[in-house]
């Protein structure tokens, strides 16, 4: 199938205690890992205006260094609005987000937002 060429839509995400649209928090776990819960607010509209209504699902995209994402987590549900990592090691994490749409266009990445585990 050939993929539709369109324009994407663009989301904001929040980690830590960074007031972009919602608000998260680091959860101590055992054995000195941690778990980082992000939130989002989904997209509603293409950015040329138009209604989105084929939104499949969300890529979660993070690493320790800023603009350098080393692991992706594909979340298939396109009415997930957070997402917990869990089992990170003590350090400075680095988040991005894109949406794609059933025909597998994805948006380009949303803010980064970044995270200090314990």
């Amino acid at each position: 199938m050939q993929k539709r060429k369109r324009s994407l839509w663009y989301i904001v995400i929040s980690v830590g205690f960074l007031g972009l649209l919602t608000t998260s928090c680091g959860v101590e776990g055992e054995g000195g890992s941690a778990s980082v819960t992000l939130h989002w607010e989904p997209p509603t509209t293409n950015v040329d205006g138009t209604e989105l209504n084929d939104l499949a699902g969300f890529k979660i995209y993070y690493g320790i260094i800023s603009g350098e994402y080393t692991e992706v987590t594909d979340i298939k549900n396109p009415n997930a609005i957070e997402y917990m990592i869990e089992n990170l090691p003590p350090g400075t994490y680095y988040f991005t987000a894109t949406a794609y749409d059933i025909y597998g266009n994805e948006s380009s990445y949303s803010n980064e937002v970044s995270k200090i585990v314990n």
